[in-house]
């Protein structure tokens, strides 16, 4: 048997590490030790107290034995104690032990987050070192030892964007139930560490915690149905809500203050260095659940809640504002209102005055501030009650003329710019920059909607859709045009006057859906959506044919159309990407299009996900890297600025990773102030969970892109690229050699890991599918989650090791690539991801899938065959690094890596035998007949806890 990696790794985990800084007043370790330690004397004395001793005895019993062969010289025996313990136990007992292991899981993450927290606390107090040098001074400090200005400095950060998109993409295993007592679980344990608690406070919040962990003990960790998109939705505002809304005002003033320190002048208060937007209720590729009227009914609920939210914030400011004189721009623009309101009221039967909690009868008129902000209160409760309306199907509330509801953000920042002069005017700058001026931030990042809702589509549906219609009015079949045949046509379509579409046309079914969601596009308007991106882009005129639809189903003929953005997300499209842009640049009226309407910015999403899973993750990393400095290039040949929009995913087989340093690895020039990126599944809980998170994710974004765009770039030799393509090639035909080529393959996908039953887990309201078939129509997320679930991570490495060994080889490949790892970031951070991924690898455990699930022969051939590459991967892999234990230069992982390790082998032997027992009674998920239904149940619910708990143990699904 060949030693598992985890374990290898980790025995000599701290050996070779220099030591923390003993002056630390927040240790490296002993502290989060001691959370974690807490919480599970917690967690068991409340299972102690809930649940019969027989059920205890086993989870002591499995816990003392997964002890034993975690700290056993001699592995085996332990090993094999450990899973007779396992395959010995009953559905209850096997539920039980994945339970306590899962919320012991993701405890010890929270523990982990709160320790992070802690030790930058410290670090910014100055009595702590720290291990990750993201924060904002730190790189500001760093640009100008390498000669930026500070004023150059502040002129970036000024104008550069970061556009986090939140995707309702199916990666987050645990119940928001369940997320909430986590977070009160945190609050619990940052309090437990502040030293200036009185005894009675500290038993209080001993107290606090217990009921926390009790609460999130008795609480289902299974979600008995599937989400619906608007429930998707729901759940990303209740993120931006918790959290993002008060870190994103907060930040951008820490910014602020940083350059008054210095002497410069804060940002522009029309600065935008967070925007946030959704997919949630837009995303309509491959989900037939996300229809027209699902998407207007999100935006209604977008708007309804984003409207609370400033309802809250202005009721604040209109208690607060008391000042009793104003500039003259202000009581003009409160005359002018005043005059409005009467001329309404001799008018209208409409009452104009609504109760409210602060000053619902009476207004002072000498205060000229609660004055403004009564009329932008009455407004937004217009707002919010029309979308209230909307939302219980009930006919819109009649508008009043002197109130009536915002439409665009522009219509509220008017008013607070108008107070916020006032007040500078007068000499009150530091109340205007309180407040006030955080809610003008938040109109700029948030708009009145939240969340900008993108809309999605893949490129097929739209050419049905228009095949429907050209061979309604006797043009032949759309689909079956050439590409040039297609371009002229849509050229000629967009350069005429008539409409292409009749008003009584024949779609049905798929079709129509299409055209019926470019109807409510336009009605909904650019102030609530986002971008319209295609995916599965291939060729220019899949562009093309969007922008056909837009018009043609739009009342202003296209005048407020969304931007149209190609995803790039297989080898092909990106191998063919200049081709693509070209082309469309090329064409005399998308570039005028282009200029008119978007002022010659033209926006490409690229894909992590499916590329990766087309040809493996080095061929991917590498194509991706290609195709942006080839895209760029196309560009600016056609005076054209291109923005990039990252598809990534949660794991390193889907793009994902620590982002500081996945923008750092970008291709010089493509960056240029904006940046836009998916930010799914569980990273939006660790990026966003508690609001110190959020603060740390929003300066991690911003210091990455200010860097990215002002450090002087690494010129990659010609040599480096000549390697890379020649490991590139090898990588991808071994890859598709296996996962395409091999006949064993999808066969034994399907029976060593849970792929078939990942559709149990509800955590999405999208299909696992787009279609039937084989790998190939696999989502990449099942894909990644199901490798990971056995502790193989196939996605990741496969076909690394087989191009390395030519690499290594070769005269001088040794030496060159050392040089590219220790000086070329991209390369860097592709070694330092996959270096991550390969130290929570378990070849051990893998096999016992096999051993357990595996029936055929040559298939288990197969696997062994599989472990053994992937054994060879991480020899090769140290090689490179010149490391001799996986993770040696990375102790914050290594951490978590073995604060886990001792739930992760119990889990996964209960998740192999709860396997087997499954499938023994079902046929493709389904009971078979004559089967005890409850007994399917009771098996179904402990396989969702044992994938859960791993999720959560390894800290990725997909």
């Amino acid at each position: 048997m060949v030693a598992p990696p985890l374990r290898r790794m980790m025995s000599g985990a701290m050996q070779g590490v220099n030591p923390i800084v003993k002056t630390d007043s927040v240790g490296f370790f002993s502290p989060l030790q001691e959370d974690i330690d807490k919480l599970r004397h917690t967690l068991l004395s409340i299972l102690n107290s809930t649940v019969p001793h027989q059920l205890i005895d086993v989870v002591n019993h499995v816990i003392q034995l997964s002890r034993v062969y975690d700290t056993s010289a001699n592995e085996e025996p332990a090993f094999d104690n450990l899973a007779a313990l396992i395959e010995s136990l009953d559905v209850p007992q096997l539920t039980i032990v994945g339970s306590v292991f899962s919320n012991m899981c993701n405890l010890a993450n929270l523990a982990e987050h709160v320790h992070r927290i802690r030790r930058k606390k410290a670090f910014d107090r100055g009595e702590s070192s720290i291990l990750t040098h993201y924060s904002l001074d730190e790189i500001i400090a760093d640009l100008e030892h390498s000669g930026k200005s500070l004023h150059q400095i502040r002129a970036q950060l000024a104008t550069q964007t970061v556009e986090m998109v939140l995707t309702a993409h199916p990666t987050q295993a645990v119940r928001r139930s369940l997320l909430a007592k986590l977070h009160d679980v945190a609050t619990c344990l940052e309090a437990n560490h502040d030293s200036n608690l009185t005894p009675e406070e500290k038993s209080l919040n001993e107290d606090r915690m217990k009921a926390s962990v009790m609460a999130l003990w008795r609480t289902d960790e299974v979600r008995r149905s599937k989400p619906k998109p608007e429930d998707e939705a729901r759940n990303i505002l209740h993120v931006i809500e918790e959290t993002v809304w008060d870190a994103t005002p907060k930040y951008i003033d820490t910014m602020d203050r940083y350059f008054r320190r210095r002497g410069l002048e804060p940002l522009p208060l029309d600065a935008t260095p967070f925007l946030f937007s959704s997919w949630a209720g837009g995303d309509r590729d491959g989900n037939p659940f996300v229809t027209p009227a699902v998407t207007k009914e999100v935006v209604a609920i977008n708007r309804y809640r984003a409207s609370c939210l400033y309802l809250h914030e202005i009721e604040d400011l209109l208690f607060d504002l008391s000042i009793h004189y104003g500039s003259n721009e202000l009581l003009e623009y409160n005359s002018d209102i005043e005059r409005k309101v009467q001329a309404s009221s001799a008018q209208s039967t409409v009452s104009n005055k609504i109760k409210y909690k602060e000053f619902w009868n009476y207004v002072p008129p000498t205060e000229p501030f609660r004055v403004c902000f009564s009329h932008i209160r009455d407004r937004m409760t217009a707002t919010r009650d029309y979308c209230e309306a909307i939302l219980s199907n009930l006919p819109p509330p009649q508008e009043n003329e002197a109130a009536p509801r915002y439409r665009t953000k522009a219509e509220l920042l008017e008013p607070l710019n108008i107070m916020y002069r006032s007040l500078v005017e007068t000499g009150d700058r530091i109340i205007a920059d309180g407040k006030l001026k955080a809610l003008i931030r938040r109109v700029h990042s948030f708009g009145l909607t939240m969340v900008k809702l993108d809309i999605r589509q893949e490129a097929e549906q739209h050419t049905n859709a228009l095949d429907v219609i050209t061979k309604h009015i006797g043009m032949g079949s759309y689909a079956e045009f050439d590409e040039d045949q297609r371009i002229n046509f849509l050229t000629q379509v967009l350069e005429g006057k008539r409409p292409l579409i009749p008003r009584s046309h024949p779609a049905t079914g798929k079709a129509k859906n299409v055209l019926d969601t470019f109807e409510v596009v336009s009605e909904i308007g650019p102030e609530a959506l986002g971008a319209y991106i295609i995916s599965m882009c291939m060729k220019p005129s899949d562009v093309l044919a969007v922008e056909v639809l837009q018009r043609e189903c739009s009342s202003d003929c296209g005048a407020n159309s969304l931007r149209v953005v190609p995803l790039l997300e297989t080898i092909n499209a990106l191998q063919d990407a200049t081709l693509v842009l070209g082309t469309l640049f090329e064409n005399s009226w998308y570039r005028e299009h282009l200029r008119e309407r978007f002022n010659s910015v033209q926006e490409v999403m690229i894909g992590y996900s499916d590329s990766g899973k087309d040809g493996g993750r080095l061929t991917s990393a590498w194509e991706l890297y290609k195709a942006q400095e080839h895209l760029v290039a196309c560009a600016s040949k056609h005076g054209v600025t291109l923005r990039f929009f990252h598809g990534r995913g949660g794991t390193v087989g889907r793009g994902g990773g620590p982002q500081h340093l996945a923008i750092l690895s970008q291709p010089p020039g493509t960056v240029n102030q904006y940046l836009r990126v998916t930010i799914q599944g569980e990273v939006m809980e660790q990026d966003f969970g508690l609001p110190a998170l959020a603060l740390r994710t929003l300066e991690t974004y911003t210091s990455a892109v200010l860097k990215a765009d002002l450090k002087d770039p690494v010129q990659v030799k010609p040599e480096y690229r000549n390697l890379l393509d020649k490991l590139s090639e090898i990588s991808c035909t071994k890859y598709r050699e296996i996962v395409h080529g091999d006949e064993r393959f999808v066969q034994y996908f399907r029976s060593a890991t849970p792929e078939q039953e990942l559709g149990l887990l509800n955590i999405g309201s999208r299909p696992q599918k787009r279609k039937e078939g084989g790998v190939e129509t696999l989502r990449a997320i099942p894909w990644i989650f199901a490798w990971t679930q056995t502790r193989l991570h196939l996605p990741v490495w496969l076909g690394l090791g087989a191009a390395l060994k030519v690499g290594l080889a070769a005269e001088g490949g040794p030496e060159l690539l050392r040089e590219m790892y220790d000086g070329w970031p991209f390369f860097r951070s592709f070694f330092d991801l996959i270096e991550m991924v390969l130290a929570k690898a378990d070849t051990h455990i893998s096999s016992r899938y096999d051993e357990v699930l595996v029936k055929d022969e040559a298939q288990r051939h197969f696997g062994t065959m599989l472990r053994n590459m992937l054994e060879e991967t991480i020899d090769v892999v140290l090689k490179v690094s010149g490391e001799k234990k996986l993770l040696d230069k990375d102790r914050v992982q290594q951490r978590a890596i073995d604060t886990r390790r001792e739930w992760l082998t119990p889990m996964n032997l209960a998740q192999v035998e709860i396997l087997k027992r499954w499938r023994a009674i079902s046929t493709k998920g389904v009971l078979n007949e004559g089967v005890d239904t409850a007994e399917g149940e009771a098996l179904v619910d402990a396989l969702i806890i044992s994938m859960k708990g791993l999720s959560a143990a390894l800290q990725n699904t997909g």
